[in-house]
């Protein structure tokens, strides 16, 4: 087969690292893949055609301007996201992460107009998708309720630990009196529940690491919470330091209001660091079986009283989960989809 991939995701947050989890792991001589994105970002995937696209997916210019030989060239397109760009004549099989524009509109959309249009590009998405790979039974039951009609065509594929992960080596990594926090600034990351939380435990217990982008951190926050030796923003970082932060934490906190999967605790897990986790319904299926602390959702107080706990040892030896959460299996789900219809 031919297979087209929407690759204008890569260096995109959550979307990005799931549609580098797919390259990583699909079988180029299995099939022939045809890349579309950035060529530079690209350019490591040598064996499969690269078509050179710098627009953003999340633009008009980029939903309008699909390559139409893309559609005589090959068989199908895979889409890491719910966003299918007008013009495409195959068969699309798409990834849906979660459906938070319509569960909580009022913190993730810019009034109504922009509600309506979030809305009908996943209705859209369910619509014209052959298959759609949905990261959790949460994120399949959110489609469901929203639209019915096309359930069926909805599958649960876990998405997880990726090489990297797998790969890196915590020999010699000391524990540290950290609190790490990784993630983005958006409202339903809960931050501000966490920095209420931390600025009510003893000072000086720990200091609290926030990694992510740097701006936009204070939006909505008091800035005078934040002032505080303790807390650090690190910015960007690379992936290898990234992990070495998680590695060196006491915990990871992930204070979530809303996640489709949420993937950094099981990545803590893996590197033997306590996971404290919102007590939302997708981490009780995801991490309801695993040492993780949940706490009451959006409580600073429960968090607090959590953050006060010893952290437990983690065995990662014990806990690997990647014969259940791993860009291995879901890039084979991704492709297995594909080939019941040829």
């Amino acid at each position: 087969m031919k297979i087209a991939i929407d690759c204008r995701y890569l260096g995109k947050s959550g979307i990005g690292r799931v549609c580098q989890g797919i390259l990583d792991n699909i079988d180029y001589k299995a099939h022939e893949y045809y890349l579309i994105g950035d060529e530079k970002k690209l350019a490591q995937y040598s064996e499969a055609h690269i078509v050179s696209d710098s627009t953003s997916p999340f633009s008009a210019k980029g939903l309008f301007s699909f390559h139409k030989h893309i559609n005589k060239k090959c068989d199908c397109i895979i889409i890491p996201n719910f966003i299918i760009p007008y013009g495409i004549k195959i068969p699309v099989y798409s990834v849906v992460h979660d459906l938070i524009f319509l569960d909580m509109p009022k913190i993730t959309t810019k009034g109504f107009i922009d509600y309506r249009i979030k809305k009908m590009l996943l209705k859209r998405c369910m619509k014209k998708s052959v298959k759609i790979a949905c990261v959790s039974d949460f994120t399949r039951e959110r489609c469901g309720y929203y639209f019915p009609k096309y359930v069926d065509k909805c599958y649960v594929n876990y998405v997880g630990l990726s090489k990297e992960v797998l790969g890196f080596n915590t020999n010699g990594i000391k524990k540290t009196d950290t609190i790490i926090y990784v993630g983005n600034v958006k409202p339903h990351k809960g931050l501000k529940t966490l920095i209420d939380a931390f600025h009510m435990i003893p000072e000086g217990k720990y200091k609290l690491k926030i990694i992510g982008e740097k701006d936009g951190f204070i939006t909505g926050m008091n800035t005078e919470d934040l002032m505080s030796d303790d807390v650090v923003f690190t910015g960007y970082i690379s992936d290898e330091a990234l992990l070495s932060e998680i590695a060196s934490a006491s915990f990871l906190v992930q204070p979530s209001l809303y996640e489709g999967f949420g993937a950094p605790p099981l990545e803590a897990l893996h590197l033997g660091t306590q996971p404290i986790i919102s007590d939302i319904p997708v981490f009780k299926e995801i991490y309801g079986d695993l040492p993780v602390i949940f706490f009451k959702c959006g409580d600073k107080d429960d968090l607090k009283d959590k953050l006060l706990q010893a952290p437990e040892f983690i065995d990662s030896k014990k806990l690997s989960r990647a014969d259940k959460y791993s860009y291995v299996l879901f890039a084979e789900a991704l492709v297995k989809n594909i080939q019941v219809y040829y």
